[in-house]
């Protein structure tokens, strides 16, 4: 049995056209060196060292299917795994999130008015008139990916108490203009 070898960063393809893929049913899957995707990095809590150890790993499939009118309608789906460290916004420590996501991609030849239909498809229309770097198609899918406000479920420490700050009883509702009010500096 041959199995296929995924491709090294060096070996991505920076210009694939996804409508020659999907015709002719490919599949790619591999890995890809996180340091490698400089505008993740910059959404990343780590050390240059340690997002050059890290990687994540994609696969895409390519695929034709008939649409109701019987016309030829390619597709690709791109899935995206790997684990991130981010920044807690509550506890501002370091907060590693799993993604896992896929896309389904209708290929078209110019982006569509963007209808009820459209919104409601679990597929979204991409342009796919001219070839697509690959890194940057992952890259892009991861970002979407992350979440808006990286937060622990439960932060491993205990949240810092600033100085002045009283602490409310358990069971008297403390008003959110009494924070403010704690929290004003005087002249």
């Amino acid at each position: 049995m041959n199995t296929p070898v995924p491709p090294s960063d060096a070996e991505l393809p920076r210009r694939l056209n996804l409508k020659d893929f999907a015709q002719r049913g490919r599949e790619l899957r591999g890995s890809v060196a996180v340091a490698a995707l400089a505008r993740l990095g910059a959404s990343l809590h780590a050390e240059a060292a340690a997002l050059a150890e890290m990687r994540v790993r994609w696969e895409l499939q390519g695929w034709v299917r008939d649409d109701a009118s019987g016309q030829a309608q390619q597709l690709v789906r791109l899935r995206v795994e790997g684990d991130l460290p981010m920044l807690c916004q509550r506890c501002l420590q370091t907060s590693w999130h799993h993604v896992d996501d896929t896309v389904v991609l209708l290929l078209v030849d110019q982006e569509p008015q963007l209808g009820a239909e459209e919104l409601e498809s679990d597929e979204e229309a991409f342009c796919a008139r001219h070839p697509v770097d690959l890194v940057e198609l992952v890259e892009d899918q991861l970002i979407l990916a992350l979440p808006l406000v990286p937060m622990h479920e439960s932060c491993p420490q205990a949240l810092p108490v600033q100085a002045g700050e009283v602490q409310a009883e358990k069971d008297v509702p403390v008003s959110p203009f009494a924070v403010l009010a704690g929290l004003r500096k005087p002249n």
